[in-house]
């Protein structure tokens, strides 16, 4: 068989550089990993989603799709593994990213507790054989799953693997699912340890933003290692990346999302599943960090990405990214924001900070203004004293419009994160746009919810009801 030409990874055995792996931050709770390697377009990420049973990562004809290793803790007959999704390792050496890549990809698979090393049927190629030998440098266990085995016929090929020399080697089919139960079996006789106790996140932040503007920098900085790749190309994330770590004994979930373009521009399927990804990670947040790069500034791109995150009622800080490259003095950052408000009249209801992602700078205001983001969200408002905060709203008779037909008979708090209030009132057609938001900005300041939604819901007496807002 030829062997493949392109980038060849060489493995460096865990030895005295092992404690690398604890200031590098080990997955939330020491979960075992286990990663899934193998050529470009071998089926690694739909092998990933049916393991996971959602479709998380990005699946398309393209080779190379995934760049950034793709992880998610999966809980399998009780015993809780982190499943990572590598990029192609073949990947050809024109590329400009192949090599941090492939770094990230190095770094990973050292921390790996089992490696699922897929092939495709009918016959290992040249560079499946290449990969095999660098992985057994790693002393970590190693199982050869053979994709695409889409009949019984098929099984005959085989006899094609067995002489790869490992004693784990299953015929699978990640598109109907053949066999992943007995590969599922072989991963937990390989895991050297069982957790069973997944703990749920203290928080989970969504980084979004233009493409290039840092999220995955930021990212990186937040957890203390490379986790995603870095590139002055835009463009280089296209999953949306999970990562946990601890922070003063809490649970952060950080997820790095795609740069979201304009939806004109979404010209492709990958640029479609990239944008349906962040909106999902928006919606699974408690809390959005929107990274706007302030030599840049604010542009249409961050309008529309702030649209998506108020049609899901999150909390949201806005963080002006490389900071350190602007020149300025004690009223730069003041007129900066001015400029902002005035350009976006909603950034007025957020909280405004300057960081650099690279330098870390102020970094750790973003993880605590995100707690308090969210712990101001969960609050519950006792219903008679937002009864009377309501009266006096009514009173001061600053209601644009109106103010003298308006009442609202009665108003209750009904959820929380984000605050869902109902009104019930005298007409709901009263209720115009520009008098619920007034009704939202007062709440807002009354209970100290900068930052915060909030989604008002009207009722007539007689059961009509208005639109939510």
């Amino acid at each position: 068989m030829s062997h493949c030409t392109g980038n060849v990874l060489e493995f460096v055995r865990p030895g005295n550089d092992t404690a690398v792996s604890s200031v590098r931050q080990a997955p939330m709770s020491n979960l075992p990993i286990v990663a899934i390697v193998g050529r470009r377009n071998v089926g690694k990420s739909t092998l990933f989603n049916a393991i996971i049973k959602e479709k998380k990562a990005i699946v398309d004809a393209v080779p190379g799709l995934t760049r950034d290793v793709i992880s998610y803790n999966v809980d399998y007959k009780s015993v809780v593994f982190t499943l990572a999704d590598t990029p192609g390792l073949d990947l050809p050496e024109s590329s400009v990213l192949s090599e941090p890549i492939l770094a990230n990809a190095r770094d990973y698979l050292k921390r790996s507790s089992v490696i699922l090393l897929l092939m495709e049927n009918p016959a290992p190629s040249g560079y499946d054989i290449d990969l095999a030998e660098m992985l057994r440098k790693l002393s970590v266990p190693v199982i050869i799953a053979v994709n695409k085995m889409d009949g019984t016929e098929l099984l005959e090929n085989m006899t094609n693997f067995y002489e790869m020399g490992f004693q784990d080697i299953v015929p699978i089919s990640a598109k109907t699912h053949f066999n992943l139960g007995l590969l599922m079996d072989k991963i937990l006789d390989l895991l050297p340890a069982k957790k069973t106790a997944r703990p749920e996140a203290d928080l989970r932040i969504a980084i979004v933003g233009r493409p290039n503007s840092g999220k995955s920098t930021l990212l990186n900085s937040l957890i203390g290692y490379t986790r995603a790749v870095v590139s002055d190309i835009p463009g280089t994330t296209r999953d949306s990346i999970d990562e946990d770590y601890l922070y003063h004994g809490k649970r952060i979930t950080v997820i790095d999302t795609a740069g979201m373009r304009k939806k004109s521009r979404v010209t492709d399927d990958i640029d479609y599943y990239s944008l349906t990804r962040t909106i999902d990670a928006i919606a699974r947040s408690h809390v959005v960090v929107h990274l706007i790069d302030a030599e840049t500034g604010l542009t249409e791109t961050d309008k529309k990405i702030s649209d998506e995150i108020l049609a899901v009622h999150k909390p949201v800080l806005i963080a002006i990214n490389k900071w350190d490259l602007i020149e300025k003095d004690d009223k730069t950052f003041a007129n900066f924001t001015d400029r902002l408000i005035f350009k976006f009249y909603r950034a007025g209801d957020f909280p405004i900070i300057s960081i650099s992602a690279k330098n870390k700078q102020r970094i750790q205001r973003v993880i605590e203004t995100a707690f308090d983001l969210k712990e101001r969200a969960s609050r519950r408002v006792e219903t008679p004293r937002l009864n009377r905060l309501l009266s006096r709203i009514l009173s001061s008779r600053r209601i644009p419009q109106l103010q003298s037909t308006i009442r609202i008979y009665y108003a209750t708090q009904t959820a929380t994160v984000p605050p869902r209030f109902k009104f019930f009132v005298n007409n709901p057609a009263y209720f115009r746009k520009e008098i619920v938001r007034y009704f939202e900005k007062s709440l807002q300041k009354e209970l100290d919810l900068k930052g915060v939604p909030i989604v008002i819901q009207i009722e007539g007496k007689k059961g009509q009801r208005g639109k939510q807002k």
